[in-house]
């Protein structure tokens, strides 16, 4: 199911936080309505990004959701690394994940 919500979130932190991508991980809906309850988003940014806990934390006062939401921040090496070994959540993310914003095609 599509959310508007759920893109508009993502197109606001790639608008500031400058991700390379932003990937989908998974939604909690209500499951008589469908009705979307909370959402998480992984998002890939440059090796060349100081702190990625300063960013995480900017992002969540920054941009704001009607639904709550949970970030979770990989530099681009630790990204790289991580997303080709079958046992790391990297891994998951990257073969279940839904890609929102890529960096250079929005």
């Amino acid at each position: 199911m599509n959310y508007p919500e759920i893109q508009a979130t993502a197109d606001s932190i790639a608008k500031l936080g400058k991700p390379l991508k932003v990937y989908l991980i998974s939604t909690k809906t209500n499951q008589g309505t469908g009705e979307l309850i909370s959402f998480k988003l992984a998002l890939i940014v440059s090796d060349e990004t100081p702190n990625i806990s300063e960013l995480e934390c900017f992002l969540y006062t920054a941009v704001d959701c009607d639904y709550p939401y949970d970030l979770v921040l990989y530099k681009q090496k630790e990204w790289e690394t991580l997303s080709q070994d079958p046992r790391t959540f990297a891994w998951s993310i990257r073969e279940t994940g839904g890609v929102l914003y890529e960096q250079g095609l929005s």
